[in-house]
């Protein structure tokens, strides 16, 4: 399949029309990062339609209104997921749902900062490299500009090194690698584009 033709349309926040496509999406990369163990496609998804705060995205869409792709965003005030148990009890009930909420506790989230975090891109296999991440990028940090932020920050795993260069090939360059994620998670680099 060919990429779009013109730039994709970047939009801010999540319509109701498109939210269940933007949960699969992001589910699908990053399902591993959001639970300690494996869950179904169906559930994962679920729990990301349940937790999502819509306004904390960015989506890439084709001029046909498809989704191409998907940046959640973090800053003070939260990121893309919220991590309250309600998304986990909405899915699995309200005694699994907790239960499945506390083990979340094990995670380490990254250092709070004044930078504009991108809480991950997400681009369907047949559109990647043809600009969709790139646009997201820049709206992010058009977005981050107008919000006062002085950087966008990303959080990459260190043994991912195709997205490594893809954040280096975009500006990011790295500060540190940290212990974020799940106890077991491998070492991350945190990148900054300032602005």
């Amino acid at each position: 399949m060919t990429g779009p033709q013109t730039p994709p349309r970047i939009l801010r926040g999540i319509p109701p029309e498109l939210r269940d496509a933007a949960a699969a999406l992001y589910w699908r990369h990053f399902g591993a990062q959001i639970l300690p163990w494996p869950a179904g496609t169906a559930r994962g998804a679920a729990l990301v339609r349940a937790a999502m705060r819509p306004e904390g995205a960015l989506l890439a869409l084709s001029p046909s209104g498809r989704l191409l792709g998907i940046a959640g965003l973090r800053d003070a005030g939260g990121g893309f997921l919220d991590p309250g148990q309600d998304g986990f009890v909405a899915v699995w009930g309200p005694v699994r749902g907790r239960l499945r909420h506390l083990a979340t506790g094990l995670y380490r989230p990254g250092a709070e900062t004044a930078d504009l975090v991108l809480d991950g891109i997400a681009v369907w296999p047949q559109w990647r490299q043809q600009g969709v991440a790139r646009a997201l990028v820049e709206a992010a940090a058009a977005h981050a500009r107008r919000q006062g932020h002085p950087a966008l920050r990303a959080e990459v795993q260190a043994g991912n090194r195709t997205a490594l260069a893809a954040w280096r090939a975009m500006g990011f360059r790295p500060q540190d690698r940290q212990r974020l994620g799940w106890p077991w998670s491998a070492p991350a680099h945190v990148l900054r584009l300032p602005l």
